[in-house]
C-alpha cells in the first residue's frame, strides 16, 4: 500500500503530453514526468522561430547537403568560444572548442581518450549511468563517491579524496544534478576545483 502500481502516459504525434494518470492505493491522481526529455511532447516548449527559419534556408540554399566538419562548423565553434570568453579570464578560440552530437558522442569521446592501463574515473552516485556503461565499455574502472542529500546533493569531497590515488584521471559533476535537480552554489564548485586541483586530475562538468 502506498505505492504506485500502474502508471499510464498517452503520447500523440502533434498532440499535447497529457498528464500521467497514477493509481495510489486505487485512486487516479495526476501527476508531472520530471524526466521528460523530449520537447515535442509539451506544447509550452517550442523552437524559437529565428532557429526554425534558419534551418528552413540552410536547407533551401543547397549549399549545405553534405557532411559537416567532424569537429563542428567554424561559425558555431567560433560562437560557443566567444559566449564562454565572457567569464574566463582568457580568450578562447574556436580551436579551442569541439562539438559533439549530443552527449552520448561526447562522453564516448572523452572516455576513450581517457582510457589507458590501470586508469579510474569518479563518478557520483546517484548519477547519470552512461558514464559508467561507457567506462566500462572502454575497459576504464570507475569508483563512485556519493552526493550528501543532507547538504543539498553536494559532492562528499572526503569520499572523493579517499578513493583519489596515482591512477585517477578525472572526476565527474552533473550540474544542474540529473537525477536530483540540484544546482551546485560557486562556492561548493570552488571546492570541487581546489580538490580536484590539489588531487591533480580533470574534471568533467556535464551542464544538462
Amino acid at each position: 500500500m502506498g505505492f504506485p502500481i500502474e502508471r499510464r502516459a498517452e503520447h500523440g504525434v502533434g498532440t499535447h503530453h497529457k498528464r500521467h494518470a497514477l493509481l495510489l492505493n486505487g485512486k487516479s491522481q495526476p501527476s508531472r514526468p520530471l524526466g521528460h526529455g523530449y520537447p515535442s511532447a509539451f506544447q509550452c516548449f517550442r523552437t524559437a522561430s529565428v532557429a526554425e527559419d534558419a534551418v528552413a534556408d540552410a536547407v533551401r540554399s543547397a549549399k549545405f547537403n553534405g557532411y559537416a566538419p567532424t569537429v563542428g562548423i567554424l561559425p558555431a565553434r567560433r560562437a560557443i568560444a566567444e559566449s564562454l570568453s565572457q567569464e574566463l579570464p582568457y580568450k578562447l578560440s574556436a580551436d579551442n572548442v569541439y562539438l559533439t552530437l549530443g552527449c552520448a558522442q561526447a562522453i564516448e569521446v572523452i572516455l576513450a581518450v581517457l582510457a589507458r592501463p590501470n586508469a579510474n574515473i569518479l563518478l557520483s552516485r546517484p548519477g547519470y549511468p552512461y558514464y559508467a556503461a561507457r567506462a566500462a565499455y572502454s575497459h576504464l574502472e570507475f569508483r563512485h563517491f556519493d552526493l550528501l542529500p543532507e547538504k543539498g546533493w553536494e559532492v562528499d569531497l572526503d569520499r572523493v579524496e579517499a578513493l583519489a590515488d596515482e591512477n585517477t584521471v578525472v572526476m565527474v559533476i552533473v550540474n544542474p544534478g540529473n537525477p536530483c535537480g540540484n544546482v551546485f552554489t560557486y562556492q561548493h564548485l570552488k571546492k570541487v576545483a581546489e580538490t580536484a586541483r590539489k588531487l591533480g586530475m580533470l574534471v568533467i562538468t556535464d551542464e544538462v
